[in-house]
């Protein structure tokens, strides 16, 4: 074995050691929120990180357990298809998944609970309500709608106080008992790439802080968008 040979199999060793290193410290499933799919269906929609250095799908085949019981997760939910969003940042390179599930009842409680991949931990176990049965009406349905939610950033601050985002989310946590759904009316997260609003902030890292942060209330009611004025659809390559 010559010493360049010797040197390419070093690297690729050390390479794979730090990468199953820094892999076995991968958090859990971020940014879960609920959305209706349909007559008696579910979607269940998360995201999660690659190892940093690859840019292969860290969970292939992405699946939920639910059932009736937090202690009988019997049904199983499984999806092939997932999208990767920024491949040219090696370091976070993000993936979305989502998985339906299908069949509920109407008016049912329902626990879930993302399985764990190779590299990335299982979710905590969430409950929802299924919806009801469409033209049932024997119980309102309570809605809870807002718009032009977001990190403020700096600009936000010197002009509405500091935290504003989070005072919002905490008004919306104290009313999520008596809320079936929440329609976001557009202007997401302020994720526009405004360098005076998001003040150093990518578009990628004010979308991660505000859906995570937004995960307190649609990982367990359903979340619903709408585009509104100052909207932007992204076209990014990843």
């Amino acid at each position: 074995m010559n010493m360049y040979t010797f040197l390419l199999f070093l690297l690729f060793a050390i390479a794979k050691a730090v990468d199953g290193y820094i892999c076995l410290e991968r958090r859990v499933p971020d940014q879960i929120r609920l959305a209706f799919a349909g007559n008696n269906a579910v979607n269940v929609g998360w995201h999660s990180y690659a190892c940093p250095f690859r840019i292969d799908n860290p969970n292939p085949t992405p699946t939920v357990f639910y059932g009736l019981s937090r202690t009988t997760l019997k049904f199983t939910s499984v999806n092939r298809q997932s999208k990767a969003y920024n491949r040219r940042n090696i370091i976070k390179t993000s993936w979305f998944y989502s998985v339906e599930l299908r069949n509920l009842k109407p008016s049912t409680i329902y626990y879930y609970k993302i399985a764990a991949s190779q590299y990335v931990s299982a979710s905590n176990i969430y409950s929802f309500k299924s919806p009801p049965t469409l033209g049932d009406r024997r119980r309102a349905i309570n809605i809870a709608a807002y718009g032009d939610l977001g990190v403020d950033g700096l600009l936000g601050t010197v002009t509405n106080g500091a935290g504003l985002f989070e005072r919002a989310l905490r008004a919306l946590q104290r009313i999520l008992p008596k809320v079936d759904f929440f329609l976001h009316h557009g202007d997401i997260c302020y994720a526009d790439n405004t360098p005076l609003l998001l003040f150093g902030k990518t578009y990628e890292e004010a979308m991660d802080y505000c859906q995570t942060a937004m995960m307190k209330i649609t990982s367990t009611r359903f979340y619903m968008t709408a585009v509104l004025t100052y909207s932007k659809i992204t076209n990014k390559p990843s």
